[in-house]
Order: structure tokens, then C-alpha cells, then sequence
């Protein structure tokens, strides 16, 4: 397969929107200052619990503005975004200090409905903490998507766009993409559970729920958009709208089916699937030309 059209790589702005830094901030944040208080709070003996949420305040607050500070400095920072594994790890990290935070928040529960023992500073933090790495992960698939829109914007403008479509996965690919997912996970946590006991289906439960996220809304309705430097796929949302720009590099080909029209990507990638119900489908596939090889049905 031999890609026709001649592209250049995607563009890094020159200067990166101050939300970014923010959000990137508010993401560190969330992460670090649970754990960070959790080391402090025994070697200082903290047991003031006003004293504990002052202190996350102020660390939360520190991390934050240093963070923006520093990223707002580095626009190339974007590209690495770019990548389908750190779309899934950001968002995913924090589930790790969440597993370990499970510990303390179902301590903290208990203690708060019983009087089998005081409560402690640690506990309360580890409740917080776990609270806050929900909050970490629907910043970091936030920031994933300001990161890839950001690109977008900076490498590919309104007149280089050849032909737009919206569309989503066919129904039944849905299903048995997701079925699929969810059987692997059920797998993966049955095997953890036998072999390493219920501490690790606490991590990899929550990781999955995070990967089911994220792949269902790379399979849902989307607009499509054929520019010269690759696929561009864009979202609507009530606050923000979101671009990812896909390089005709990173496609093999395309095919089309009576259901839907292909565009194929090496694995680990995700084929892009656009039902064709709707679709000016001469005038994509004419365009799709342009850019790439049609595979033989």
C-alpha cells in the first residue's frame, strides 16, 4: 500500500492555551496530593484533621500552579497526546493510588458508622484521595482531548477540508466490539482474583471501567473530515468542541462494506468504521481515493 497525497507532520502551536496548563495542573494536583499527605501525615503525626485538609489545600494548590506554570511553557508538550497509549494512561493512571486509597476509604466509612475505634488523619486523606482520582480521571481524558484539539487547530485550517460526514460504528459492531472488551476484563479479573486474591481485582476492575470509557467513545458518533494531511474526527460538546487529526501514514487502506465504509489501521489501533447509512458514500469514498489504496472486498 503506497499513502499518494504528500503530508506534513502535525503542527505544535506556538503558544499553548492557558485552560491547558490549568487543566494539566488541576490533573497533577489530584494525582500527587493524596499520596504526598499520605507520607507526610505519619512522620509529622498529624492528627488534626482541619490541620490534614489545610495541608492537601495547600499541596493541591503548589502542584497546581507550578504545573501551569511550567507546561503553559512548553507547547510541544501536545504532541505526545498524540499517542493511542498515553489517550488510555493518562485518563488511567490514577487508578492504581485508587486501588491502594480503597483501603482507607472503606476504614474511613466504617469507623465513621461504628465505634469500634477512633477514625485517623490517614484515613480521611485516603477517603479524599479516592474521591480525587475520579476527579484526576475525567480531567485526564480532558486534557487528552485539549491536547489532540490544540494539534488539530495549529496543523490543519476550514479551507483544506475536501468532503465531511457524520457517522458512528454499525450497530451490531458495537455490540460485539464491547462484548468483547468486557469479556477480556471479566477474564483478566477472574484470573487476578485466583491467583493473586481480591487486592488486584480492586485495580483492575476500576482500570477497565476507564478503558470501557474510552474505547466506547472512539466507537460512537463522530464528523469526519478528509484534509490533506489525514482524517480529521471531530465532537460537539454542550462546552467544548474536541479534534483529533489521524495521518494517512497511520492508515493501510480502506474498504467498503454493505454496512459500512473501513478505514484499516495496524494494531493496536482501532479500525475506523463509519456506517454508511446517511453517507454521501461517492463522494467519501472519492476523496478517500485521494489519500488511499481501496482494499478488494
Amino acid at each position: 500500500m503506497q499513502v499518494r497525497s504528500s503530508h506534513k507532520p502535525l503542527q505544535t502551536p506556538e503558544q499553548l492555551d492557558g485552560r491547558f496548563g490549568l487543566v494539566a495542573g488541576l490533573y497533577v494536583a489530584a494525582l500527587l496530593s493524596p499520596a504526598l499527605l499520605l507520607i507526610v501525615v505519619p512522620w509529622l503525626g498529624v492528627s488534626s484533621w482541619p490541620v490534614a485538609l489545610g495541608s492537601l489545600g495547600a499541596v493541591g494548590g503548589v502542584l497546581t500552579a507550578t504545573v501551569a506554570w511550567i507546561v503553559s511553557r512548553q507547547s510541544e508538550l501536545v504532541a505526545w497526546f498524540d499517542s493511542a497509549w498515553i489517550a488510555v494512561l493518562v485518563p488511567a493512571v490514577d487508578i492504581l493510588p485508587m486501588g491502594l486509597y480503597l483501603f482507607h476509604f472503606f476504614l474511613f466509612v466504617a469507623f465513621a458508622f461504628t465505634d469500634l475505634q477512633a477514625d485517623t488523619v490517614a484515613n480521611l486523606v485516603g477517603f479524599i484521595g479516592f474521591f480525587l482520582g475520579i476527579v484526576a480521571t475525567s480531567l485526564g481524558e480532558y486534557l487528552v482531548l485539549m491536547a489532540r484539539t490544540q494539534l488539530a487547530n495549529a496543523t490543519v485550517d476550514d479551507t483544506d477540508v475536501a468532503v465531511e460526514w457524520t457517522a458512528g460504528w454499525p450497530r451490531h459492531a458495537q455490540l460485539w466490539f464491547m462484548a468483547g472488551i468486557l469479556a477480556v476484563i471479566g477474564l483478566l479479573a477472574g484470573l487476578a482474583f485466583w491467583r493473586l486474591g481480591w487486592r488486584t481485582v480492586t485495580t483492575i476492575l476500576p482500570f477497565g471501567t476507564v478503558l470501557v470509557i474510552v474505547l466506547r467513545s472512539m466507537i460512537s458518533e463522530r464528523t469526519y473530515r478528509v484534509t490533506s494531511v489525514g482524517l480529521e474526527q471531530r465532537r460537539e460538546g454542550r462546552w467544548f468542541v474536541s479534534r483529533r487529526l489521524i495521518p494517512w501514514s497511520r492508515f493501510d487502506d480502506f474498504s467498503v462494506t454493505d454496512e459500512a465504509i473501513v478505514l484499516h489501521r495496524a494494531l493496536p489501533h482501532i479500525d475506523v468504521r463509519c456506517r454508511r447509512y446517511l453517507i454521501d458514500n461517492e463522494a467519501v469514498v472519492e476523496a478517500l481515493k485521494d489519500h488511499l489504496d481501496r482494499r478488494d472486498p
